[in-house]
């Protein structure tokens, strides 16, 4: 098998891929003073529902008892020895800013990606020599999130991001540090199984099995072309990265890390009235016109994803349009989605069953245009001020009355935050 390319004609610097190990236990294990390593924690969505699903596991829990994250409440054992505490997801961001700002001090802002609340891309090319190379300058940003934060993390080097990912993920979670190179990928690369792999889908993974393609090295062994013609682009790029090839950096601290906020929910029964289904799309736009604010940020793009109940053969729709300037504001958010939806519907009762809206095309704060004329600045300084009463005395707090509604799914959202409890 020949390579696509000449490795020498692609990067060939030091990208960081770090992620905090079992991030929510963790934290809750550190602000009660126990030891994540020592100590059997999970976090639950909801201890009054035997349903409710482990959100995070410390790793004792899923070495002695084999319960992580996605089990049921009822599969974990009632004995002294295992710890349920409820999730506070204000919490978690809370630290998770808070490591993002100590990377921050490695290296520029702009040469950071920040893909989740526990886990980032870091270009290290222009720093690294500061700190005598890229792995003693990734040691020393382990030993500092211990230090400050008693969290400890997983880390993967690449010459690109996916080869730092894969590293993190197949190796670095076990040895704490792997170092990737191109000269690398025939020996760990490529045995890897496909489901193991980021960025191939489980949907992707069982298409692969009906190909008779189990690992990664077998998708060297057929050409581009097949790829091309079964998933299209998505399949040209799979191909590429299973030769590790990526030509992407880390970039963008806001640009490109948040491509958009959003917030979804899966309703407890069919919704067919239009004034409760404009409810649940309200509360949804508050969570979202609040979690833009608290970071800082506004869309241009508001979306709305509707998906009728099984009871119909329709199955939904989703729509979004494009504003002349940014919003982070919920009467406005859902303004356009309510246009939306009667524009898709025609006032049309099919039986609703999950609404999600989004924001995106999303600028920093400094960027948003205030439209003077329609008193913007006046309403976000009325809803900061309101997400300052909320953030100190609770999300149930100066309510606006179309959140109590009929049909409102306020008080499931108050006691989860992310799609977690608070």
């Amino acid at each position: 098998m020949k390579a696509p390319v000449d490795y020498a004609e692609l990067p060939q610097g030091d990208v960081l891929c770090i992620d905090m190990k079992s991030f929510y236990a963790s934290v809750e294990a550190v602000e009660r003073g126990l030891d994540p390593f020592q100590v059997a924690l999970a976090v639950v969505g909801n201890q009054d529902q035997k349903g409710s699903v482990i959100l995070a596991a410390t790793p004792p829990l899923k070495e002695k008892f084999n319960i992580r994250t996605g089990n049921r409440l009822y599969e974990v054992p009632k004995i002294p020895d295992i710890m349920l505490v409820e999730p506070r997801m204000s919490l978690y961001m809370k630290r998770s800013l808070q490591v993002i700002e100590l990377l921050t001090g490695y290296v520029p802002r702009q040469d950071m990606f920040i893909y989740s609340v526990d886990e980032s891309w870091l270009d290290l090319d222009k720093t690294k020599k500061r700190y005598g190379g890229a792995v003693r300058m990734v040691q020393k940003i382990k030993e500092d999130i211990f230090r400050k934060f008693k969290l400890s993390s997983s880390a993967g080097i690449g010459p690109n991001m996916f080869l730092a990912k894969v590293a993190m993920d197949i190796e670095g979670k076990k040895q704490g540090l792997a170092v990737w190179r191109y000269q690398d990928i025939p020996e760990k690369l490529w045995p890897v199984e496909v489901s193991e792999v980021w960025g191939i889908g489980s949907r992707t993974a069982e298409k692969f099995k009906r190909w008779k393609i189990r690992t990664v090295g077998d998708i060297t062994r057929r050409d581009a072309g097949f790829f091309s013609r079964k998933l299209g682009v998505v399949g040209e790029e799979i191909y590429r990265q299973a030769w590790g090839i990526d030509f992407s950096l880390p970039g963008g601290y806001f640009d490109d890390v948040r491509k958009s906020i959003g917030r979804g929910a899966t309703l407890y029964r069919d919704y067919t009235e239009p004034e409760e289904i404009r409810t649940v799309i309200f509360n949804l736009s508050e969570d979202v016109g609040y979690r833009a604010r608290s970071l800082g940020l506004a869309g241009r793009t508001v979306s709305l994803s509707l998906s009728y109940s099984r009871s119909t053969s329709r199955r939904g729709f989703q729509a979004q349009k494009t504003l002349e300037s940014a919003t982070n504001l919920e009467h406005e958010i859902l303004e356009i989605c309510w246009e939306l939806f009667q524009k898709k519907t025609r006032r049309r009762n099919y039986p609703v069953r999950r609404i999600s809206v989004s924001l995106s095309s999303l600028v920093a704060k400094e960027e948003i245009q205030l439209n003077l004329f329609q008193n913007q600045e006046k309403k976000i300084r009325l809803a900061k001020t309101r997400d300052k009463i909320r953030d100190k005395f609770g999300p149930g707090k100066l309510d606006y009355g179309l959140s109590r509604a009929e049909g409102s799914i306020r008080e499931r959202l108050n006691s989860n935050i992310g799609g977690h409890k608070k």
